[in-house]
């Protein structure tokens, strides 16, 4: 998929949808099988988000924490697996934040990736799903961030 700020290589069957407000892209696994049965009631499909923010001056590592205390306030249970630099994607420093929560009786698995913009500016990877599908998503996830590439 393709920007006119950044491109990102999307899986075959994963098809864009309309982003909430404050997202740049959203795209969301349309053939995805859920046989949990709290995500089926709630017509969930794993998907990602792409958002931009600004740093305001931190490092990555302080904007992480800052997501991670956002996070903390509006999901009680979360529980963060992994917090860790990863290898810079294209260039650019990155972070790698794996979260646990359960939310509506469904347990899900969130990957935040973290990666310096230009300027000022970070991009925010959100890739959602259920942990009981998180070993079939992990590499992908990973894969669709490594693919990250700003065009300017």
């Amino acid at each position: 998929m393709v920007t006119d700020e950044f491109e990102v290589i999307v899986p075959a069957g994963w098809i864009q949808t309309a982003p909430a407000i404050g997202t740049s892209l959203m795209a969301v696994n349309s053939n995805e099988n859920i046989n949990d049965p709290a995500a089926q009631k709630i017509n969930f499909k794993s998907y990602f988000a792409i958002s931009r923010d600004v740093l305001q001056g931190k490092t990555i590592d302080e904007y992480s924490q800052t997501v991670k205390n956002s996070l903390q306030q509006i999901v009680s249970n979360v529980i963060f697996t992994k917090n860790q630099n990863i290898a810079a994607i294209n260039g650019k420093s990155a972070n790698a934040i794996e979260a646990e929560m359960s939310q509506q009786g469904v347990d899900f698995k969130v990957l935040m990736a973290i990666i310096r913009g230009e300027g000022d500016y970070v991009w925010v990877f959100s890739f959602n799903t259920t942990k009981n599908a998180w070993d079939k998503y992990k590499e992908i996830f990973y894969n669709i961030a490594n693919s990250f590439r700003l065009k300017k």
